[in-house]
């Protein structure tokens, strides 16, 4: 993309914003934004060697548009425009001078040679339809624009959508499991529900621990299904982008500590309106833009999978279809802004330092606005002085359609083995070849060698000394209690100090740093020990949910100690058991509070 097409997408992606009745909360900052982006425009169009005169043509039909834009919109009246016009700011007169007639200043530019400057003048005729509408003259400009050579593109690749299968599947040949931090809230209705005649099984694992049992049931009953995971991201599920940072980063850390087999696969989606685009039929469905690529995934980065994501966008966009051009010009914007806030940094290192791999990248235009004024809508705020209308209704993000893998060959029949008997009677079969014992011998002696080790080493080290080290050494055990219960002793007192963690969550809480800073030089005394970490729930929920629970806050434990203690991350093993070891009655509330804890045992090596 040259550097005059990133402005000219942002402009056009803030007349997308106006078509699905942005707010325009200041017009006179929303006037500085618009000023500000013609201007770098006009600069950029120089830059790459455009006559002068074609490049303010272009920027002065730009003012007129939007001008006229924002005084037709009904909905902007209140903001008074002809105060803020730009063909007064640039020009010095208002829209409604005669020399300012959009649809002869675009009758001269598409006469250019120019090919970029004849795609600009293409598209904004057929913005200008949006506007004006379908006028005999724009009707008649239409027919005679007749495309260039230089302009002609391959055509464009639909985007695959489900397979349809006559037949029910006896088994799944694909199973896709829904992960990340918007898996739970966003895609239960989803959880174990089928596609495909059945041919595809979607599961949500919202846990890292609830992803590892699902894949290992997956490889004891059906083997020979493939798996693919699938990560999707909502642009304004959260209030900001330093949120939605600290969220995948903390889900990174959690995911970082399981171990799986073999690496999995994964499709990071994004979700988010670009266009005035729906299906009569279906609403709710979404447009969907994707950059799917073959195993193997090694070399594979997000900046490539986006780059290839923007040149099928651009692909779509031939300048005469107003929803390509608003899916293009906002999906543009859109990766920028993932760029800008160094969320697709975030996302790199995600599968640089977990086992999954990424295997392209999925963009989805859904829905008929906005769901709230989150991340994505705060950066547009911030650098357009534009907010997306907020939709009436909220839609649950809709699945994607994915290629299956392809069936495995049917392995060939054996064929029926012909037996000669030789020096016998051929009615009558051979006696059965008796089994060799010497396997089993050879079993039982080394079962007998085991043993006798066993009894050798008890026999040589006393083990109650160790068992009498170990205890009088669990007074630290209760040193991460988040109860402010002080019923036993240790070795750093927290009895009036807030819970570490959030109630059913593994978040530290904000004074947490504190109460956890003071155990720090203990253990950075104590660089030959190793270190068990513990985490505990009460029993509010599931079993499964509150195991995973546990687990997780021992992990983010583990992070917070390898961090501010400097000891490697091999001398802390973690372990999560749930609800199976309470220290307190659960039918209270004071109760529950002692039982949420995390505890740290120190081992000798």
């Amino acid at each position: 993309m040259v550097k005059s097409e990133n402005f000219f997408c942002r402009l056009i992606g803030i007349d997308t914003l106006i078509s699905f009745d942005g707010i325009i909360p200041s017009a006179a900052d929303f006037q500085l934004r618009l000023i500000s982006l013609i201007e770098q425009f006009n600069k950029a169009l120089q830059a790459e060697n455009q006559t002068a005169e074609e490049s303010e043509a272009l920027c002065r039909l730009l003012c007129g548009y939007f001008d006229k834009r924002l005084m037709v919109n009904q909905k902007d009246n209140a903001l008074s425009w002809q105060r803020y016009s730009l063909m007064h700011y640039f020009y010095g007169h208002n829209q409604n001078q005669a020399d300012s007639d959009l649809t002869s200043q675009i009758a001269v530019l598409l006469r250019t040679d120019r090919s970029l400057m004849f795609r600009y003048a293409r598209k904004m005729l057929t913005l200008l339809k949006q506007v004006e509408g379908q006028t005999d003259a724009l009707a008649s400009l239409s027919a005679t624009c007749a495309p260039r050579t230089w302009l002609a593109r391959a055509e464009a690749e639909p985007e695959p959508e489900a397979d349809y299968f006559d037949t029910p599947a006896t088994t799944p040949r694909l199973m896709v499991l829904i992960i990340g931090p918007f898996a739970q809230k966003w895609f239960h209705h989803a959880n174990l529900s089928t596609r495909d005649n059945g041919h595809i099984i979607w599961m949500v694992a919202e846990h890292a621990t609830t992803l590892a049992t699902r894949l290992t049931h997956r490889e004891e009953t059906h083997p020979s299904m493939a798996v693919m995971a699938l990560f999707p991201i909502l642009a304004d599920g959260v209030e900001s982008s330093t949120v939605l940072t600290e969220q995948l980063t903390s889900w990174q850390f959690v995911f970082s500590s399981i171990r799986l087999n073999r690496r999995l696969p994964c499709i990071p989606v994004f979700y988010t309106r670009l266009s005035q685009q729906r299906h009569s039929h279906d609403p709710d469905r979404a447009i969907w833009t994707s950059s799917l690529t073959m195993p193997p995934y090694e070399q594979l980065t997000l900046e490539s999978c986006f780059r290839q994501l923007v040149d099928k966008l651009n692909a779509h966009d031939d300048g005469q279809d107003i929803y390509a051009i608003q899916r293009y010009a906002l999906g543009s914007t859109f990766i920028a802004w993932l760029a800008e806030s160094r969320l697709m940094n975030v996302l790199q290192t995600l599968f640089a330092n977990t086992p999954l791999d990424l295997a392209g990248v999925m963009l989805a235009d859904y829905g008929q606005g906005f769901t709230r004024h989150g991340a994505w809508s705060q950066w547009l705020s911030e650098r357009y002085g534009i907010l997306p209308a907020l939709s009436a209704s909220i839609a649950m993000p809709p699945l994607p359609s994915l290629p299956l893998p392809p069936l495995p060959e049917p392995e060939p029949e054996p064929e029926p083995e012909i037996v000669v008997w030789q020096g016998a009677d051929p009615l009558i079969a051979p006696a059965p070849r008796r089994r060799s014992l010497l396997p089993a011998i050879i079993g039982l002696l080394f079962l007998f060698a085991c043993l006798a080790g066993g009894f050798y080493y008890y026999a040589r080290y006393n083990i109650g000394e160790i068992r009498e080290q170990v205890r009088q050494l669990t007074p630290l055990r209760e040193i991460f209690t988040t109860s402010t219960s002080d019923q036993n002793a240790s070795l750093f007192a927290l009895a009036d100090t807030a819970p570490l963690f959030e109630n059913g969550s593994s978040n530290l809480m904000s004074d947490s740093e504190k109460t956890l800073l003071d155990i720090v030089p203990a253990i950075s005394r104590s660089p030959e020990k190793m270190f068990l970490i513990i985490g505990h729930s009460d029993n509010t929920g599931s079993s499964a949910t509150n195991l995973a629970l546990s687990a997780e806050r021992a992990q983010v434990i583990k992070n917070w100690l390898v961090v501010h203690t400097g000891l490697p991350t091999e001398q802390f093993i973690t372990e999560g058991v749930g609800d199976t070891r309470p220290i307190a009655n659960n039918d209270t509330k004071e109760g529950r509070a002692q039982n949420r804890r995390v505890e740290i045992i120190p081992l000798s090596r």
